[in-house]
């Protein structure tokens, strides 16, 4: 069975190559819009982000869950299941724990919810408050929720004690690197494929929620928006998947935890604009405009990028030998 399963996955995958290879100008333009979505949101707003909340999270501190927790829900998705990998391996939580945080640490982030869905797609900040709210308080129900099913266990922070700045620092910048460089893999994927099929409006945020939400020829209620952006979308899950294979927590788990979320979030947003009802944006049929077009020199600066990202991880691997001898 096994064996057919993956024939089957093989095949498939060579009638996608087929495809991309026969439509290669329209998916080389969705993969060009995958690009500057990287380039013009994901990096710019992640990367300094994840770096840090990296560097604080090795570093020997107390409440090592909380600020994972916190520092999650500010940088956004992946970061908070990369933080969670990161106290995981170290040693500071144990494997309950792990499965606990991960079913509550979620979430699209304030660059990207408030910045980005609400002042760029929205055209108003207050909307990408309320959406942000209703992501954040989704999760803190379900954190309070879910702790009383788990007891309390005695992990030991010794890993992170003897990690000083400057190691610390540098095992940010290589998992920070390597991270968001898969995840902008993942996301370029996705732009291409779905530039090949069309899809509803309303189904495409549940694939990929950067293009779904950005690229939307129409808006979704606020409501719907706060469902999708608890859930997600599968190229975030993923980008995940090794992260969770690494703690030996089953997606399915993840998956019913972020169907949840999804559903609090929805109906905590109509909540909000019941008691707020003058934030609604006033039209959300206008086709949203991106912060940045595509542009000749899209290509040619995100290859620097990568190029870049290369050097960096080369150069710290180099320190890191240095530092062993």
């Amino acid at each position: 069975m096994k064996k057919i399963s993956e024939a089957i996955i093989s095949y498939i995958i060579f009638c996608i190559i087929i495809v991309l290879t026969i439509f290669s100008p329209a998916a080389k333009a969705g993969a060009i819009e995958g690009i500057n979505l990287c380039e013009g949101i994901i990096i710019p707003a992640l990367l300094p982000i994840l770096i840090l909340s990296n560097t604080l999270i090795r570093l020997k501190s107390k409440r090592v869950v909380l600020k994972a927790s916190i520092l999650g829900m500010i940088s956004g998705y992946p970061s908070g299941a990369i933080l969670t990998r990161e106290l995981y391996q170290s040693g500071c939580i144990t494997f309950k724990e792990a499965e606990r945080i991960m079913s509550f640490n979620f979430c699209g982030g304030i660059a990207f919810i408030i910045s980005a869905v609400g002042g760029v797609i929205y055209k108003n900040t207050n909307t990408g408050l309320i959406l942000f709210a209703s992501c954040v308080l989704s999760s803190i129900i379900i954190a309070v929720c879910t702790k009383p099913f788990y007891k309390s266990e005695k992990h030991s922070q010794s890993a992170l004690a003897k990690t000083n700045f400057s190691t610390a620092f540098c095992d940010a910048v290589e998992n920070s690197v390597k991270s968001l460089a898969v995840m902008s893999a993942y996301i370029i994927l996705f732009s291409s494929l779905l530039s090949l099929v069309k899809i509803a409006d309303y189904l495409t945020p549940l694939l990929e929620i950067t293009n779904g939400i950005c690229k939307s020829k129409t808006l979704p209620p606020l409501p719907m928006t706060a469902f999708f952006l608890s859930f997600g979308g599968e190229c975030i899950h993923f980008q995940l998947f090794s992260v969770l294979k690494d703690m030996k927590i089953k997606y399915i788990r993840f998956f019913i935890f972020r169907v949840i979320s999804a559903v609090l979030s929805f109906f905590i947003c109509k909540i909000i604009l019941l008691i707020f009802p003058d934030i609604s944006p006033a039209s959300i049929s206008l086709s949203p405009s991106l912060p940045f077009e595509i542009s000749k020199l899209g290509t040619g600066l995100s290859t620097v990028m990568i190029i870049g990202c290369a050097v960096v991880i080369f150069d710290i691997e180099n320190r890191k030998l240095r530092l062993n001898k």
